[in-house]
């Protein structure tokens, strides 16, 4: 979800694998379509896919910026269109507890920091394989907690 241009995807695509995004962004997407990415525009609490479409699923930097309110229904989303058993990545911004920040390019939308896997892991379907937490800033380690992001990848049976 939150494909942006499709740069990653694509590099997926050279690697064999078959691929779909989706972007709030009209220009995100039609640069994805440029690249021969199949994209869509779309946002993650009304998936535009059938259920049980993906093996894989992977939120990459996007699920900071949604609002609160469509949390839950951005994981039923995500649930309704991951197989069983399946693979859920999550790469975003990280805090032990829900942190609330202006969102530096528009004053009236807030980012958010927490731990998104909690939006799964609670589930008894879902179990968390790993997770790694280090800084946005070449993935290090850092105790600096406005710079921690996470790595969550967690398995759907």
């Amino acid at each position: 979800m939150g494909c942006g241009n499709g740069k990653r995807l694509k590099e997926l695509q050279t690697l064999g694998y078959e691929v779909s995004g989706i972007d709030p962004s009209k220009i995100a997407v039609e640069d994805a379509l440029k690249k021969g990415v199949l994209a869509r525009i779309g946002t993650a609490d009304e998936l535009p896919f059938i259920d049980n479409s993906f093996d894989i699923l992977v939120f990459g930097f996007c699920l900071y910026l949604c609002d609160r309110e469509d949390l839950f229904k951005i994981a039923a989303e995500a649930n309704r269109v991951l197989k069983s058993p399946g693979n859920l990545f999550i790469l975003d911004f990280y805090s032990k507890n829900e942190i609330a920040n202006d969102y530096h390019d528009l004053d009236e939308i807030k980012s958010y920091k927490m731990d998104y896997r909690k939006l799964f892991d609670w589930h008894p379907n879902y179990s968390l394989v790993k997770q790694v937490v280090g800084s946005h800033h070449g993935f290090q380690s850092t105790d600096d907690k406005n710079e921690w992001i996470s790595i969550s990848v967690l398995r759907k049976f």
